[in-house]
């Protein structure tokens, strides 16, 4: 791939366009200084940037990758490979030469995680080990910045995190060259189970590793709220059936059947739910992980390996982030149906680790009922713009039908929880 016959076309497309290079940076949201980059042939766009820059040219991104205008059939002799695989190429090549530059660590194979939904993960090998690559969604619930330090003392306490390599400046984080923060961690050996996969041994030391989690960050200074004190206030039953009406919208819009029914199946739950109060004060709030889930889990033969992505850590109320893990985790929820006396098990080893107060098991279900209840999952399936977006259409399914599921047995499991209280 020749960068200098690309920005040379690049250059000469624009000026046939009577663009600037200022009108050109302002169209795509770059710098001009990026531009000039570009067609000095120093560089090549970013994948994410190819797109707009080629629809602001009128140009395809095969074009611009053979930095030539091109015939269709011409096109199509000339590729030896689909678009998608030779963008594939681009973005492996730029990876590659980032990390070099800003690690010293020279890669010699990438492969893209599966399982991240919203950040972007690459799996790495060089000559001499394995590293994982990660990029950041920026939001408020991720707080890369505390994961380095976080990580350090849980691995001095002996609990399985990631090790975060540092770059050739000594900083943890990395910021690559259009302004996308990243970082560099060590690979950890193992595999990872996918949603409602997981052995009977993982149900079991999962949720122990959580409990000695919540415990052992007792010593660590408080972390940013979560779930806070002011969730449900903000995000009510009325509320959320209008954003529900504007996903439905989207749905019928984009012919997607399946999921407006699922909508207006909640919106038909919401309007029907008791109308629960919280007093989130009373709830036990601990440091903890803040997504731990059965994909953030590296397992090796009936042993987790490793506890990774802690971007998200926070403080949550404990009886949320317990009953989340079981059902994204038990292969008994996959229809999102919870076995009432199999999770209580689960919340019973929990309760060898650490501790949930009267209050926590009267409103653990029902916390996590009115939880599903107004976040609009769909909503953030068709709000994103990740490749990965799908793992967002898993987790809505989900949720919609746990729905279902809380509003016919929310009175059995909080009766059956209740009774931990008293044991």
């Amino acid at each position: 791939m020749n960068q200098k016959k690309i920005g040379r076309f690049i250059s000469s497309i624009r000026k046939e366009k009577g663009y600037t290079q200022n009108k050109i940076a302002d169209m795509i949201g770059v710098s001009e200084k990026t531009i000039s980059k570009w067609e000095c042939g120093n560089g090549l766009p970013e994948v994410s940037l190819m797109l707009p820059l080629c629809d602001s040219l009128g140009i395809s991104v095969n074009e611009l990758l053979l930095g030539e205008r091109l015939p269709l059939f011409d096109m199509m002799a000339k590729m030896g490979n689909t678009m998608d695989e030779l963008v594939k190429q681009v973005e492996y090549a730029q990876l590659k030469y980032r990390i070099y530059k800003q690690y010293g660590i020279d890669v010699t194979e990438i492969s893209e995680s599966k399982f991240s939904a919203g950040s972007i993960t690459y799996f790495t090998k060089t000559d001499t080990g394995k590293y994982v690559v990660k990029y950041f969604t920026e939001n408020s619930m991720n707080h890369p910045e505390n994961e380095f330090k976080l990580c350090s003392f849980l691995r001095q306490k002996g609990f399985p995190v990631s090790k975060i390599v540092k770059n050739r400046m000594g900083d943890d984080i990395s910021v690559d060259e259009n302004g996308r923060r990243y970082h560099v961690q060590e690979f950890i050996e193992g595999i990872t189970y996918d949603y409602h996969e997981a052995p009977e041994w993982l149900m079991k030391e999962s949720v122990k590793l959580l409990g000695k989690i919540h415990t052992v960050l007792k010593e660590y200074p408080p972390l940013s709220e979560g779930i806070d004190k002011g969730f449900f206030c903000n995000r009510t039953i009325q509320n959320t059936l209008q954003e529900y009406g504007k996903t439905l919208n989207q749905a019928i819009e984009n012919g997607d059947v399946q999921i407006a029914f699922r909508i207006r199946t909640n919106m038909d739950i919401l309007k029907k739910m008791p109308s629960y109060s919280f007093n989130m004060e009373k709830f036990t709030y601990a440091n903890t992980h803040g997504d731990f889930i059965i994909t953030q889990l590296v397992c090796g033969k009936e042993q987790i390996n490793g506890c990774i992505d802690w971007t998200t850590s926070c403080r949550h109320p404990v009886v949320w982030e317990i009953i989340r893990s079981y059902v994204y985790a038990s292969p008994k929820c996959l229809d999102g149906k919870i076995d009432i006396q199999d999770f209580i098990s689960y919340v019973e080893v929990y309760l060898e680790y650490a501790q949930l107060s009267e209050y926590d098991l009267e409103n653990m279900g029902r916390m996590f009922f009115q939880f599903c209840a107004v976040c609009n999952f769909y909503g953030q399936y068709y709000a994103s713009q990740t490749k990965n977006r799908s793992i967002f259409l898993k987790q809505a399914d989900l949720s919609s039908k746990l729905l279902v599921w809380f509003e016919e047995n929310i009175d059995n499991l909080t009766k059956e929880l209740m009774q931990l209280s008293v044991k």
